[in-house]
């Protein structure tokens, strides 16, 4: 299916992409960057304009997407893009990722509506990542468009755990011994 061979050319580019940051290699990191974001874009587009969606082409899609977070942000940690307070940014976009995907486990369709916030949040993480990654002196202006990513990004989990909190169950296991095989609930 082309929207997934799309969405494995985005996570076959991480690891070069990665390389690209840490050799101080900018072009070819924002070439990257910018490639991996177009498959996204992409991808997305073909499945629903050719009826080619599918339960594993939407998870993939996602994994793929918060991985591209995770690999340019860490790899922006790792060569020093961020100092002082600047490192709350990419630590509270890659902690929403996760948090997010905790939250959506316990939904009963195991998805979200997506606030209209969401667009512009990703469009300021993709901005951000793109300036600090271009070698124009943009740093700047990328690390306060992280910044207004991640207050977006606080805002938007507030929204989610308020949206997945009813669904929230609590065993009483515990009193009544162990579960089978040893597992927890």
């Amino acid at each position: 299916m082309l929207p997934n061979l799309l969405t494995a050319l985005r996570l076959l580019a991480l690891p070069f992409l990665v390389w690209a940051v840490l050799a101080d290699a900018g072009w070819t990191a924002l070439t990257l960057f910018l490639g991996a974001g177009l498959t996204d874009v992409l991808d997305g587009w073909v499945a629903r304009r050719f009826g080619l969606t599918s339960a594993f082409g939407a998870m993939f899609d996602l994994l793929a997407d918060r991985l591209l977070t995770l690999v340019s942000l860490g790899a922006l940690m790792a060569a020093g893009a961020f100092s002082g307070a600047w490192i709350a940014a990419p630590l509270t976009l890659i902690a929403r990722n996760f948090l997010v995907a905790g939250l959506q486990q316990s939904l009963p369709g195991r998805d979200f509506d997506y606030p209209p916030l969401e667009h512009p949040k990703i469009a300021l993480n993709f901005l951000g990542v793109s300036l600090l990654l271009a070698p124009i002196g943009a740093q700047t202006a990328g690390l306060w468009a992280l910044a207004a990513s991640a207050a977006l990004s606080v805002v938007t989990m507030v929204i989610y755990a308020r949206r997945a909190a009813p669904h929230f169950t609590f065993s009483h296991r515990e009193k009544e011994g162990p579960a089978p095989n040893g597992v927890g609930g």
